[in-house]
């Protein structure tokens, strides 16, 4: 190119002005453009998926809900999976690996199971022999020629399981603590004011007469508060029902209420009762005990029934009451004593219901199977 081209070519180039950058970039360099596809299912890298499923310990599920047997499993490569079904053994029915004590209340859920989505906690045994919660939750039924099909995901909730349970050991050390603080501390004080005060009754009562009934009247008021503090301690610290079958425990709970809210309190046993470990009977009084204390508290109750009976391999615990009920169902909101409830049901394999009853009060209903198993 001569001499004159260049010359002209470069003023044609300053003619058009500096180039331009963007203000954000603060450099003249050219981004690179970002190129934005959607990606299909099938196109997800393999590494993503099983990342995600087994960081979740979460796996999709399909199969039949009755009876409850699985057809097919994603992936199965998620370690809790692997632990129930072991590479090259052929799936089992589904029912063959949930723990006995929760089988009759899975079996109910799911022949009972009308609409989707809906979920149950459950155990289930692993090939080694260890107990693992799962979480099952269906997320569509359909019903085809009678056969009821099911989809949705199987998750991993040990953990969860595991840290509600220590709550619930935290809670009933620290009940146990103050209930024992109680008793050995504030009760013994009582006791020692109430002896001075009748030793102070004896020196009055020849110098300021008048003044007896009123100092008779304030050390009665001290030994009604010594028993009181004493009936709140035995609810905090049942130390009896450790040793106790599970008849003396409701008879010892319900004459302790009886005589901390002087409600009438009426029992009734029917059946043969199996035997049951301490941890049963544990969950057992609490559950009776909470739902004593609503039925008085909210409830406004006077009254006060508690049956348990013994029927073909199940123990059903009924407690009904004559008080206000529970609220209409608009406004009525889980509290968090019966979700705590419903967490000590499962425990024992169980299902309870709280509902109003004809013509007023409520009822609570526990129903858990025969098993023992500490």
């Amino acid at each position: 190119m001569s001499r004159t081209a260049r010359t002209n070519a470069a003023q044609r180039a300053g003619s058009r002005g500096p180039r331009k950058t963007s203000p954000s970039s603060g450099s003249s360099r050219t981004r690179p453009r970002v190129v934005e596809k959607t990606v299909a299912a099938s196109e997800i890298p393999s590494w993503a998926t099983s990342t995600v499923f087994d960081r979740a310990k979460i796996v999709a599920w399909e199969g039949t809900a009755t009876p409850l047997h699985t057809t097919a499993i994603y992936p199965r490569s998620v370690p809790f999976i692997r632990n129930l079904i072991p590479t090259g053994r052929r799936t089992p029915a589904w029912m063959d690996i949930v723990h006995p004590i929760d089988r009759v209340r899975v079996t109910q859920f799911f022949d009972t199971l009308v609409a989707a989505p809906a979920s149950i906690d459950y155990r289930v045994v692993d090939a080694q022999g260890s107990v693992l919660w799962l979480r099952h939750l269906v997320e569509t039924l359909d019903v085809t020629q009678g056969v009821r099909r099911i989809h949705g995901f199987v998750t991993d909730i040990q953990t969860e399981k595991e840290y509600q349970l220590e709550s619930l050991r935290v809670s009933e050390r620290e009940q146990n603590r103050i209930g024992q603080d109680l008793h050995d501390d504030l009760c013994q004080v009582l006791a020692g004011v109430s002896c001075l005060m009748r030793v102070f009754e004896g020196r009055v009562a020849a110098k300021v007469p008048e003044e007896l009934p009123s100092l008779k009247e304030l050390n009665d008021q001290i030994i009604d508060a010594m028993h009181r503090t004493r009936a709140l301690t035995h609810g905090l610290f049942p130390g009896k029902i450790q040793i106790a079958d599970i008849r003396g425990a409701l008879l010892e709970l319900a004459s302790q209420v009886k005589a901390r809210f002087k409600v009438d309190i009426s029992t009734q046993f029917a059946g043969r009762f199996p035997k049951h470990t301490s941890s049963q009977i544990i969950q057992i009084y609490r559950i009776s005990q909470e739902a004593m204390s609503n039925a008085i508290k909210h409830g406004r109750a006077t009254a006060i029934n508690v049956q348990l009976t013994a029927s073909d391999h199940a123990m059903e615990l009924t407690i009904t009451d004559n008080g206000d009920g529970l609220p209409a169902k608009e406004n009525a909101t889980p509290g968090v004593g019966l979700n705590i409830m419903k967490y000590r049901a499962a425990l024992l394999g169980g299902d309870i219901s709280v509902a109003n009853c004809e013509p007023r009060g409520a009822r609570v209903s526990l129903r858990y199977p025969f098993e023992s198993h500490g």
